[in-house]
């Protein structure tokens, strides 16, 4: 009976292939597919649960400058299924507090005790200085919702931006070679100022130059290039709130969103 159990019930850590390393024992884990999907460290006897249905792969062998643990992508089934990088322990254990669990993380005991607010992938982190958080990555408040848009940042050469809160996805212009946020806000809207580097074949700029910095919501050039795929509109006269600190844009007075009740700030992101 012993040897049919074992031949019917592999032990956990004969599961699974090898991902990314525990930033505790800086050995490898098991990535475990099936539902519920999780990560286990057998040096530690550890389990992390991760985001479900959805692929997951390894992301550049980058680490979070929080716990050292390599950071992960998952990615949505589909053209339009969104991607973005999480650490396997901030999912599990988030170190921030009013983090909403927006891809259920499991809360089912285990050898991991889930914090309250448990599944903070890094676009939901309001880390100040690591690349990979919302307050990096994050160009300008939703149109559609109190969220942020967020740069995606394997989606070349498809470029975009996604909400971090609802389903919200706007198209940058196709084919660049690079696109990424800086450290600069504008001074009309205070959302992030991103830099676009253009096909050299492609570019709309004059004289064939393929750099352009630029806010999307006031530069022209970059307006002109962006596409709403999902929402109602994508209006520049709207209350805009860059990564949801901005303000209205001079000379328009705000509407929609912007008549909307005030919200203590400390309940959400947007006042960050």
């Amino acid at each position: 009976m012993d040897a049919l159990f074992e031949a019917e019930f592999s032990p956990l850590s004969d599961s699974g292939r090898v991902l990314s390393k525990c930033g505790k024992c800086l050995r490898y884990m098991k990535h475990i597919p099936s539902q519920p999907s999780r990560l286990y460290c057998g040096t530690c006897e550890e389990i992390y649960y991760t985001p479900p249905k959805g692929t997951i792969k390894l992301y550049k062998e980058l680490t979070c400058p929080l716990d050292n643990f390599e950071l992960l992508i998952f990615s949505m089934p589909g053209p339009e299924g969104k991607s973005f990088p999480f650490c396997p322990y901030c999912y599990n254990n988030p170190p921030f507090e009013g983090i909403d669990n927006l891809f259920g993380a499991s809360k089912s005991s285990g050898s991991v005790k889930l914090g309250k607010g448990a599944g903070m992938p890094c676009f939901l982190c309001p880390h100040p200085t690591c690349q990979h958080s919302m307050i990096s990555q994050g160009v300008c408040a939703c149109p559609e919702c109190d969220g942020t848009l967020v740069l995606d940042p394997v989606s070349a050469p498809r470029w975009r931006l996604y909400c971090n809160m609802c389903n919200c996805l706007i198209s940058l212009p196709e084919g660049a070679h690079r696109i990424s946020t800086t450290r600069d806000h504008c001074p009309e809207c205070d959302s992030t100022i991103i830099e676009v580097d253009f096909n050299k074949k492609t570019t709309p700029l004059k004289d064939g130059a393929t750099l352009h910095i630029g806010c999307i919501l006031c530069d022209e050039l970059l307006y002109s290039l962006v596409e709403m795929k999902h929402g109602k509109s994508f209006s520049r006269h709207a209350r805009h709130r860059g990564r949801g600190r901005g303000r209205e844009r001079r000379g328009h007075s705000g509407r929609g969103r912007g008549n909307k009740k005030q919200q203590d700030p400390r309940m959400s992101f947007r006042d960050f």
